[in-house]
């Protein structure tokens, strides 16, 4: 038994396709290069069955059975315990305890993939340091669960670029098959700024709830929305691969529009996109997005003139992140 297993797995951020990738419309997504590492070790010193976590940044430090079953997710740490629990659940019993320390620079809440470079990470050191060899298909299997016990109905597109990096051309099937195709490594990404524009007031399980409700009572707002981010993600493709930074500005437009049809852009992110696009450029949210507050979490933008990026000053409680885009996906840090 090796005892111990490093790995760390990179955030993510939708270009195209929030919202519609949850109902079979293709997604473009891509990892950047804010990581989270996770360490798991089996210390003899910890009884059969516990664990024990350290979340540094969050201030956890918790020891709770490494089975225990969580219906609801409350507490700091809850996330990783129920990780633990189902991505360690077909292997029986523990020879002994699992001690587990997460360090992250993912902005959590907000669009950057947390949740789902979590899920990965702590499936895939758990699995390593009891010594198991588990294929990425598997890890992939188990993070998607643990994601659609956070969020409900879950695309899993997330959890596919935090696991294989990279950019991904994602398309869910009507048997539920999640199919992506790599991006060649040619396609642009300087194009795009990232922002995080504040934490939502609401989950990302919240706002896939409300745009299933809309849905509900809305049908053909809906429907027109998801084929309009539908062509705003095959048109996007088609820039990147062209490297036509030009293009963008329209296409983000077009996507953005769509996305405040469903109800998922705040009032006051919807003022700063405006001010971008009266400057010639185009914003738009990436992610779940939210409906009140201030923040929306993740945001896009692009412009025509590279020099305009400089003189941008973002608004008021926007936070630029310098990140690069198609980063690598999971990767062992310590060998198990």
């Amino acid at each position: 038994m090796s005892g111990e297993a490093t790995v760390s797995a990179p955030g993510k951020t939708i270009l195209f396709g929030e919202h519609a990738a949850v109902y079979g419309h293709p997604a473009l997504v891509t990892a950047l290069d804010h990581r989270m590492t996770v360490t798991a070790s089996t210390p003899a010193s910890l009884e059969r069955g516990v664990l024990h976590i350290e979340i540094p940044a969050l201030r956890v430090a918790r020891t709770v059975a490494s089975t225990q079953a969580l219906h609801t997710l409350r507490e700091p740490g809850d996330l990783a315990i129920l990780a633990v629990t189902i991505g360690t659940a077909d292997l029986g019993s523990h020879p002994v305890g699992l001690h587990l320390r997460i360090d992250s620079a993912i902005p959590s809440g907000s669009g950057f993939g947390s949740s789902a470079a979590l899920a990965v990470a702590v499936v895939a050191a758990c699995r390593r340091a009891c010594d198991d060899d588990i294929a990425l298909d598997e890890i992939a299997r188990l993070a998607l669960s643990i994601e659609r016990h956070q969020h409900g109905r879950a695309s899993g597109v997330d959890v596919q670029a935090v696991l294989r990096g990279g950019v991904l051309w994602c398309r869910r099937l009507d048997d539920g098959t999640l199919l992506c195709k790599d991006l060649p490594a040619t396609a642009r990404l300087d194009a795009f700024r990232l922002f995080h524009s504040g934490a939502p007031n609401e989950t990302t399980g919240d706002m896939v709830d409300a745009v299933r409700g809309l849905q509900d009572r809305d049908p053909v707002r809906v429907r027109e929305a998801f084929a309009t981010i539908e062509t705003a993600a095959r048109d996007g493709r088609a820039a990147l691969m062209g490297g036509d930074d030009s293009a963008l500005v329209p296409i983000v437009r077009r996507a953005e529009v769509a996305l405040e049809a469903l109800g998922v852009v705040p009032e006051g992110v919807l003022e700063a996109i405006r001010a971008i696009e009266a400057e010639g450029g185009a914003a738009k949210i990436s992610g779940a997005g939210g409906h009140s507050g201030a923040g929306a979490g993740l945001v896009l933008v692009v412009h025509p003139d590279p020099a305009w990026h400089e003189r941008f000053t973002p608004p008021t409680g926007w936070v630029a992140h310098n990140v690069r885009l198609g980063a690598e996906g999971l990767r062992t840090e310590v060998a198990a």
